[in-house]
């Protein structure tokens, strides 16, 4: 699929306008563009949104957000925390539609060896903008095809890789989040995935820096805690609401995850009215 796409000649059949190059962090708020951006992470670590799910973004992804999709993206804070916005308008590529950059709401990519050189383009992109100057708009545009195509490269032409392997943690994470209350067995979980448990594992910890299992624990514990701090349910009810039939079960994990028993957790909630 990649190697047909550019061997496509004149694969940019109408070149892009530029809308924007900002150099301005992350967008916490759900918000969409009539036309097609490109995220890419500088520094740091946090997560891209969509309406319906949310996935992890650190240093080195490029994002292509293709055009009306609602997505916000966040950063955690850290020194190196640095996010670049481009927005571009008008392209037609092969015989896609104007504005239509890949078949899919987004994709996001590693930007690997490339990452230097993907930010250089998007610095100098940016430069231009903020600091206009003897034929600015003629460079602008030659940057921003050379930008264009090297994302292609990364982005577009690698959907059968690149997209795939983002693709399985993205499917395995939803399925995680919708049912972590009542995977009680991660072998059933792969069965039902169609994923082999290894490589489930290597994306997980890849994305997330934990393990499946670990990634099912932090969500209980992160119900438990909600259930703890904002109801009055008992200790017995909350076990139950958070997958555990065992309450003494329950208390034993929750005490080795937070370093404190569920009620001794309620009570701090409590009185340093944290809710």
């Amino acid at each position: 699929m990649a190697n047909d796409f550019f061997a496509k000649k004149n694969i940019v059949k109408q070149r892009p306008v530029l809308e924007y190059a900002v150099n301005n962090g992350a967008d916490k708020s759900l918000h969409a563009h009539p036309h097609p951006e490109f995220i890419f992470v500088v520094g740091g670590s946090g997560r891209f949104e969509t309406k319906d799910n949310q996935y992890p973004i650190k240093a080195g992804d490029i994002i292509v957000c293709s055009k009306e999709v609602l997505h916000s993206e966040y950063l955690f804070d850290s020194p190196d925390s640095e996010m670049y916005h481009v927005g571009l308008s008008g392209t037609i590529l092969g015989n896609m539609e104007q504005d239509e950059l890949i078949n899919e709401p987004f994709c996001i990519a590693h930007s690997g060896k490339m990452y230097d050189i993907l930010k250089a383009y998007f610095s100098a992109l940016i430069s231009e903008t903020l600091n206009p100057q003897l034929n600015s708009k003629m460079v602008e545009e030659d940057l921003l095809r050379v930008l264009l195509i090297t994302v292609l490269r990364l982005a577009v032409c690698d959907m059968g890789l690149a997209y795939s392997q983002n693709r399985a943690f993205f499917e395995a994470k939803d399925y995680f989040d919708k049912n972590y209350l009542y995977i009680d067995n991660i072998d059933k979980a792969c069965k039902i995935l169609n994923i082999n448990k290894f490589y489930l594992t290597h994306i997980f910890k890849e994305q997330l820096g934990m393990p499946p299992i670990k990634y099912l624990l932090s969500k209980r514990m992160e119900k438990a805690k909600h259930l703890l701090g904002s109801t009055t349910l008992s200790i017995r009810d909350v076990s139950l609401k958070c997958g555990y039939s065992d309450t003494a079960y329950f208390c034993r994990v929750f005490k080795k995850s937070e370093n404190i028993t569920p009620l001794q957790y309620r009570i701090h909630v409590k009185n340093n009215n944290l809710v």
